[in-house]
Formats: C-alpha cells, sequence, structure tokens
C-alpha cells in the first residue's frame, strides 16, 4: 500500500521508521519539509500524495494535522499519532477546511502524557468530527509522551494496517 509518510515540525523522516512501514507492507513516501521555511506545505504534500497515488497517510504532530486534512480532502485512510489539531495555519501554508470529509479510517495515537499536544483536547476535536461514514478508532497510549519510539511506532501501524484489511 503506496504510503505518505509526514513528519511533525522541526523533524525530518527516521530511517527506522521507514523500515518499520516496509516490514508491515506498505511502500512508504516520506519528504523532509522545513515547515518554517517553505512555501505551500499542504499543496505540495496533497500534490505528491495524487501524483504518487498514495493509499494511505501516517503522520505525527504537525503532520498529523495536515495529514488528516489531507486524508478528509482525498478520501484517504490516515494513521496520526499525537496530531497538532490545534494549528489553522502552518507558517506559510493556508490549510483548508474541508466542508465534506471523504475520509473513511482513521486511526488516532494520543500519548497521555504529551506536554505539546492536549490529548484530551485532540480526542474532543476527532469525536465531534466522528461520523457514520467514518471508521475511527482513538487509542490513548498511557506510557506515550510527544515522541514515539519504535516499538509504539510498530505496533500502532501494525493495528492499522490490519484493521483496514479485516474491513475490506
Amino acid at each position: 500500500m503506496k504510503t505518505l509518510y509526514i513528519h511533525g515540525l522541526d523533524s525530518h523522516p527516521i530511517p527506522e521508521k521507514n523500515k518499520i512501514m516496509k516490514k508491515a507492507g506498505l511502500e512508504p513516501t516520506a519528504l523532509h519539509i522545513s515547515y518554517r521555511e517553505k512555501l505551500g506545505v499542504y499543496e505540495t504534500l496533497k500534490d505528491t500524495a495524487i501524483r504518487k497515488k498514495i493509499e494511505f497517510i501516517i503522520g505525527s504532530s504537525l503532520g498529523g494535522y495536515i495529514g488528516n486534512v489531507i486524508a478528509e480532502d482525498l478520501g484517504l485512510p490516515c494513521l496520526l499519532f499525537n496530531p497538532a489539531m490545534n494549528y489553522t495555519d502552518v507558517f506559510y501554508s493556508k490549510i483548508p477546511i474541508i466542508d465534506d470529509p471523504k475520509c473513511l479510517a482513521r486511526f488516532v495515537v494520543l500519548g497521555k502524557h504529551d506536554p505539546s499536544i492536549n490529548p484530551h483536547y485532540t480526542a474532543k476535536v476527532f469525536t465531534e468530527k466522528k461520523n457514520n461514514k467514518i471508521d475511527q478508532r482513538i487509542i490513548t497510549c498511557h506510557w506515550l509522551e510527544h515522541e514515539i519510539d519504535f516499538r509504539t511506532f510498530e505496533e500502532m501501524v501494525n493495528w492499522a494496517v490490519s484493521s483496514m484489511k479485516i474491513k475490506k
């Protein structure tokens, strides 16, 4: 499954996470995004998703927020780690509001002890976004802060991928 991985603010694609995604049967594309410097981040990522025929999005923090909007826009399933749902603008890129979200499966992983992204606020946002068309699952990990360790990343990628296979 062709996958777009979108890293968080001041981060970068990590080779170990690419290996984990490949091991789960995914074909990852992971761009390095300089959010503070790049113009049109949303447009670049959406265009990449269309051009590469992406079937699944994984995003973390700011990348989770943008990944969710792209998933809603293009009708793709997504796995979001501590998505920064309090953003409305990403520095030099206006993120659109999707009036008719088409995302059919959304898996959200929250760190209970995240000092950067309030997990209660994020869960509330997604609970309010829930509709009958979407298979949405939210998990709060009691051991997790903001950074996603490799073991948790692997477990959650496998959870989302296997959940999507069962649904098909």
